[in-house]
């Protein structure tokens, strides 16, 4: 489902805590359930209170496991470079520039004068060092040593990474700015175990080259103190300086007490899904457009098929069943226009000028109920029983469960819309709630027939949802793309030709990319609904000049990989009210 590190909605026991901000406060003073890691209280002004992203214990300060604490990775760990998606561009970061040399070559210049929070200074062995530790076993971004990577040289500040042949060039770009660099002086301490698994959670190790440095609230305390610290060196380099002295996350307990705390001005940015938003949208509630859709889109919600289970299996009743699908309804009754419909292709806003819109046009689906019963009854699928529902080909009945995690409310609404928009052309679903664990273990197994998933975020390539669509082989166990265990060699491999162009090679590109749109489209392998919101709101109180379309527009997002876009250049634009 919705990656656990990006998303997280509905309301979960209304009558859960709420932390305000002198509980915040007394927990980081020590009061009542504070962890041993507590802190002094802070001061408001010099505070920003953040929430949205963290659903549990803050555990996990290690910036090469998944899931990390919210702003290890863009608050105290960073990146080579870093990647503006409304922009289309790369920031050059630790790294001053890198480049291409030959085909399969690609060298690095490290930033000088860039020192760790210890005082010791970056060096290019620390960049090794930390794509080295991806050759581990289970390693988050071991792909690449995978598919070419074959070893790292350093000469001077440079770092250059070997490929074997065609370098997968899609992927790497990816990495230039998701692989945070580590302190190789503090990580050789650790084996590869808990490099790749453990949670480093010694605070005294959290050694990093951000703009902020560990403050208080692991374990088991309600929130996470970062503090300011001295000799960033983008304060030099780029003239970027942080106007909080903190930043103070509260861990979510349930939407309802988010959003109470957020309205009484005790949440400054909340990056939780709330129902409602547009209602309070005005004055010193801002979001990131005025009006709708409000939010930017951060990534797809798709109807997955389970494309080995009948009738899932047959291409015409996918068309018909996407065709019956009411998503208009979704986007008005559901997020009361706070999300936009999709593309056919499902490719995101900013990838837009990869998509064939002639093609789309041709060959995209659009909702009518009329033309899915006709397609569903010249495919043989009838309603022989006279009880509204179609059997299927040879007479069996055809029931068609849909799941979403339990708890999740916005997608359990959506399912049932979907349910009854289906019903009116003969398609019979029925809603189902599991928990987030059976959720994601009927998922991977292939036992579930339809599900809604969006696992793929916003980033510089629609790779990523190709490569989410089409992955090959089927394994046993299916645990980040392929859900639908869709099998088409011809789509898996123009997906891994895409990756062996240069995105700078943009006519060559586009033609991959149409061949990649028009199986999209044609056989429709996921339905692309709706696109899930980069959920960001602003209490203007105590801090202005968030991102916006018309003035800061950047990133405004502490989920995981969204501070290292650019939701660092956010932070810094704040300014005190």
């Amino acid at each position: 489902m919705a990656s656990r590190k990006k998303r997280r909605v509905g309301s979960l026991a209304v009558g859960a805590l709420v932390v305000t901000v002198g509980a915040a406060a007394a927990l980081l003073a020590g009061g009542a359930g504070a962890g041993p890691q507590s802190t002094a209280a802070v001061p408001r002004g010099d505070t920003l209170y953040t929430s949205g992203k963290q659903w549990g214990p803050y555990t996990n300060f290690n910036p090469l496991k998944p899931d990390y604490n919210t702003g290890v990775v863009g608050l105290v760990y960073e990146t080579l470079f870093r990647y503006d998606p409304l922009k289309d561009r790369f920031i050059p970061w630790l790294a001053s520039g890198g480049k291409w040399v030959g085909r399969n070559k690609y060298v690095v210049t490290m930033r000088l004068g860039v020192k760790w929070s210890d005082g010791k200074s970056l060096t290019p062995a620390d960049v090794k060092f930390t794509f080295e530790t991806q050759k581990y076993k289970g390693a988050q971004y071991g792909t690449m040593w995978k598919t070419g990577l074959q070893r790292i040289t350093l000469s001077g500040r440079t770092v250059t990474f070997h490929f074997k042949g065609t370098p997968n060039y899609q992927e790497w770009d990816s990495n230039r700015y998701t692989v945070p660099i580590v302190a190789r002086h503090i990580f050789k301490g650790y084996s590869a175990k808990e490099i790749v698994s453990g949670n480093a959670s010694n605070t005294k190790k959290i050694v990093g080259t951000g703009p902020f440095r560990y403050g208080g609230g692991a374990g088991g305390s309600q929130t996470l103190q970062w503090v300011r610290r001295d000799g960033w060196w983008a304060t030099k380099t780029y003239g970027m300086t942080m106007p909080m002295r903190y930043i103070v996350d509260i861990h979510n307990t349930s939407n309802t007490a988010s959003l109470q705390n957020f309205l009484q001005s005790k949440i400054d940015l909340s990056n939780n899904f709330f129902p409602g938003i547009d209602k309070h949208v005005g004055g010193k509630i801002r979001t990131y457009y005025s009006k709708a859709p409000y939010m930017l889109a951060a990534n797809t919600a798709w109807l997955v098929p389970n494309t080995t289970k009948k009738p899932l299996n047959d291409v015409a009743f996918r068309r018909a069943l996407a065709e019956s699908i009411n998503i208009n309804r979704i986007v008005t009754a559901d997020y009361q226009h706070i999300v936009s419909k999709a593309n056919p292709t499902g490719l995101l806003p900013t990838w837009s000028k990869w998509i064939d819109q002639a093609q789309v046009k041709k060959l995209g689906f659009s909702y009518s109920i009329s033309r899915a019963k006709a397609r569903l009854s010249s495919n043989g699928y009838r309603d022989r029983n006279g009880d509204g529902f179609v059997e299927d080909k040879d007479g069996s009945s055809i029931n068609l469960r849909l799941i979403v995690p339990k708890g999740w409310s916005d997608w359990e609404t959506a399912i049932q819309i979907i349910a009854d928009s289906a019903k009116d052309a003969g398609i019979k679903i029925t809603p189902a709630y599991p928990d987030f664990n059976g959720l994601v273990e009927e998922r991977n197994t292939g036992k579930f027939e339809l599900a809604i998933n969006n696992e793929k975020q916003i980033g510089n390539t629609p790779y990523t949802y190709y490569d989410y669509l089409f992955r090959l082989p089927i394994l046993e166990q299916q645990t980040v793309s392929n859900f639908q265990r869709f099998t088409s060699a011809r789509s898996w491999a123009l997906t891994q030709q895409l990756n062996k162009i240069q995105s700078s090679s943009v006519k060559k590109a586009k033609k991959v990319h149409s061949q990649i749109q028009k199986v999209i489209l044609q056989q429709l392998p996921a339905i692309p609904l709706w696109y899930n919101g980069m959920w960001a709101q602003y209490n203007t109180s105590v801090w202005t000049n968030f991102p916006s379309s018309t003035g800061n527009q950047a990133t405004p997002s502490t989920w995981n990989g969204y501070i290292n876009m650019t939701g660092i250049d956010a932070l810094a634009k704040l300014k005190k009210k």
